[in-house]
């Protein structure tokens, strides 16, 4: 059977052939209250489970939409990530009104368990898939850069560093390092997601991480940990 996917009448892809066989590295996992996590391996380099066993390749240098999910940076078809489709209505007095839920990313962490070697830095985005042409798209705003924006190697070079970030742009390392050490990395999403600004209709509701690499790696394993928030009026 020949490698590849189609996209289901839900817009999900299915896999087929040998790509279906590749395993997978991310989900999202159960955490008590009213916060929702996301964690994702993310291989510098290709991952085999096994000796002999089929690749999860590594994240490209560049992101392209046209052809497999990795050459958009996609390494898990299983992590979605919810996207915001509705504003924020304020209305006369002061009242802030929620038409439907929204959406906050309250804090993006970054462990390494294998040390990265080779490369310069990782940015971390989104990609969605635009259903008229069934190719991978980066979301927009701040295409790339919404969960990650240039993590160096220099913070995720030894095994055990922990990178953990409330705000966009600089913030705490918490572990690796010298303590409150501020670093660069934070994405550009922190906080109240924006609404998405693809020319998509109807606008992405979901999507999936991907990640761009800047540099050629030799090594390096890292976990993604996203945790957000849903709140205000749920529509059904």
């Amino acid at each position: 059977m020949v490698a590849g996917f189609w996209l289901n009448q839900d817009g999900l892809p299915l896999q087929f052939g040998t790509q279906k066989a590749i395993p997978e590295v991310g989900g999202d996992y159960l955490v008590y209250g009213e916060t929702r996590e996301i964690e994702q391996l993310i291989p510098l380099v290709p991952l085999a489970n096994g000796v002999g066993g089929i690749q999860v390749p590594a994240p490209p240098t560049s992101f392209s939409g046209t052809s497999t999910p990795i050459a958009a940076g996609i390494q898990s078809l299983t992590d979605i990530v919810p996207l915001q489709i509705t504003p924020v209505t304020t209305v006369s007095g002061g009242v802030i009104t929620f038409t439907t839920s929204q959406l906050f990313f309250e804090q993006i962490e970054v462990d390494t368990i294998i040390g990265a070697t080779g490369g310069t830095s990782i940015s971390v985005g989104l990609a969605t898939i635009n259903p008229a042409t069934a190719a991978y798209v980066q979301v927009t705003p701040n295409a790339g850069v919404q969960l990650i924006n240039g993590l160096l190697i220099a913070n995720i070079a030894t095994s055990g560093q922990k990178v953990t970030w409330n705000l966009p742009g600089s913030t705490g390392i918490s572990s690796g390092t010298a303590a409150n050490n501020t670093i660069a990395g934070g994405g550009s999403w922190l906080g109240s997601v924006p609404l998405v600004t693809n020319a998509i209709t109807p606008l992405p509701s979901k999507a999936y991480i991907s990640t761009i690499a800047t540099g050629a790696f030799t090594s390096g394993l890292i976990k993604l940990r996203v945790r957000y928030t849903l709140y205000g009026n749920i529509s059904q």
